[in-house]
């Protein structure tokens, strides 16, 4: 795949202390990228170097060819954003407001606003004053103005902040079909692992400034070591080996293990030789919640 934004071991520092320790990765064209870390791990700052708004230490950032150092003008020609919430006229009209913000482009045609305004599903109330909008709304306008200029990227930080789970899947959908559509390709910066685990196609955690990994989702969230639950009648004192042996957490029905597939054959044989009845047992993959807190504990540890 054609790669859209690379970061060539970009670092940052700040009164001599290092914020951003040389990361390095792709976005590709076509794809959803998250980006996630704790509270102050540098993703936010990552963003700001990558659209101009803090100057980069050392590295570099290049976007569509065009280096942000050596091209600014260029690099992010090719770059639509939202860091944080956008920033609406409210007492103008949706349309008002994409007019405004044409202007700041050449070329940009009445017909490429309402094209815009149509793709983000706002043409029934495009007319109205903004300060009459739901937050999803001001966040699809927030979309249309970020796309007027026709960026091959789209850089999102918390698009779903504050929406309501109507509004979140709105958005997601919304992305989803930018991608499919029109080949742009997104990254979003957000804490709702569970909602980036349903919009992105690959993640790069961060941590402490420095990346901890890069993975397609699908690959992040499988593991070797899977989650069974099986489902038992009484444990009695098989209750002493689970625990031993497979760190087992007991519940109500049965007991849950994290083990290889390899291994859930001979648990069965041994429930069964103890005379336990085994009514069922599946397997539960890890959710990206789950593996973003494996991964950073270890990387802390």
């Amino acid at each position: 795949m054609k790669p859209v934004l690379t970061l060539d071991n970009v670092k940052k520092s700040i009164k001599g202390k290092s914020i951003i320790n040389g990361l390095s990765f792709t976005v590709v064209e076509g794809e959803v990228f998250g980006f996630l870390g704790p509270n102050g791990a540098g993703k936010t700052t990552t963003i700001r170097m990558i659209v101009g708004l803090m100057g980069i230490t050392e590295g570099d950032i290049v976007v569509c060819g065009k280096s942000v150092k050596k091209d600014f003008e260029g690099a992010v020609a090719n770059i639509g954003a939202i860091v944080e919430n956008p920033e609406m006229y409210k007492f103008l009209t949706g349309y008002q407001n994409l007019h405004q913000y044409a202007r700041m482009h050449k070329g940009i045609t009445k017909e490429k606003i309402d094209e815009v305004v149509e793709l983000v599903g706002l043409t029934a109330r495009i007319h109205d004053k903004v300060k009459t909008y739901s937050l999803g709304m001001r966040q699809r306008l927030g979309l249309a103005q970020c796309l007027l200029h026709s960026p091959k990227l789209l850089i999102l930080d918390e698009p779903t902040n504050g929406l309501d789970p109507a509004g979140i899947r709105e958005i997601r959908d919304h992305l989803r079909m930018l991608t499919r559509e029109k080949g742009l390709s997104v990254i979003v910066s957000s804490h709702l692992l569970s909602e980036m685990e349903m919009m992105c196609d690959r993640i790069a955690i961060i941590q402490n400034g420095s990346l901890v990994d890069v993975q397609q989702v699908r690959d992040f969230v499988q593991h070797d070591q899977l989650v069974y639950n099986f489902e038992t009648g009484n444990l009695g004192d098989a209750v002493v080996w689970l625990k031993e042996e497979y760190n087992a957490t007991i519940v109500e029905n049965g007991f849950t293990i994290e083990a290889g597939k390899a291994e859930i054959p001979a648990i069965f044989k041994k429930l069964v030789l103890e005379g336990i009845d085994v009514y069922g047992a599946k397997s539960v993959s890890k959710s990206l919640e789950d593996r973003f807190l494996e991964i950073t504990a270890e990387k802390e540890a």
